[in-house]
């Protein structure tokens, strides 16, 4: 079991990493949670639990919406 634990621990930080992000970038286009949500096509409570890591099914199509929303490339979420 140990070894799965220890496989899954990159890909969760990955989701840490991208929560941050947007948190981040949301906060520097001082937009609101119901703004993202609107130009995503999530609900509010589907930001807001990206924001704190606790989304993990991101699809790329997810990553691109994300990435069009802030008006920067998709790997920007990942930086």
């Amino acid at each position: 079991m140990a070894v799965t634990a220890f496989a899954l621990a990159p890909q969760i930080n990955g989701f840490v990493l991208v929560a941050g992000n947007v948190a981040q970038l949301r906060r520097s286009h001082t937009m609101s949670a119901e703004s993202l949500a609107d130009r995503v096509g999530w609900s509010v409570d589907a930001v807001h639990a990206l924001e704190v890591a606790a989304k993990t099914d991101l699809s790329l199509d997810d990553i691109d919406a994300l990435a069009e929303a802030f008006e920067v490339e998709p790997s920007a979420l990942f930086a």
